[in-house]
This record gives structure tokens, sequence and C-alpha cells, in this order.
């Protein structure tokens, strides 16, 4: 089982990363069951100056410089990399 912390010292991150704002464990969880069970999901993302959506299939969650990464695969088989707090909507197909 993967856990990780929600709190930390403002002067750990280097000034890139103080943006990021980790994402409530409830969601997290949810990234990972779908990433466990396979669970294609629509999803709702800020990229850039835009918005995108798309039915992804989760891959896994990973942490890289103290921030956090849903790694999914498009129907094209184009992986994407979305940090987590750049999630708006996620809606696991049941």
């Amino acid at each position: 089982m993967l856990s990780y912390s929600l709190s930390c010292s403002a002067i750990d991150f280097p000034k890139r990363m103080s943006e990021y704002k980790p994402v409530a464990c409830d969601m997290h969880s949810l990234y990972e069951l779908a990433v466990m069970q396979r669970t294609a999901a629509l999803v709702r993302w800020r990229q850039d100056d835009s918005v995108r959506e798309e039915r992804l299939l989760p891959l896994d969650v990973e942490t890289r410089n103290r921030e956090e990464f849903l790694i999914a695969e498009t129907p094209g088989h184009e992986t994407v990399r979305i940090r987590l707090d750049r999630i708006l909507d996620f809606r696991p197909e049941r």
C-alpha cells in the first residue's frame, strides 16, 4: 500500500514546487483504486491555459519532486502524466 505525507515545510520546496497543493486523501484513494482495478475514467484537467477532458485508463500514481501525478493511457494509446492538483473531475466507469 502506498502512503504519503500531506505536511511539509515550505523551506523544503524549491520555488516552483510550492505551487503544488496536495489532494484530499479520499481523492488519492480513488485514483489508486482505479489503477488497481484497471477502471477507465472520464477525466477533466487543467493543461497549460486550457481544460482537457478525455476517457483515460489510469496506470499508476507516482510522486516526483514532492508532486503527485496520475499516469494514464488515452484510447489512442498515448501516455499522459497529469499532476493530481490539476484534475478538475474524475469519474470512474462502473
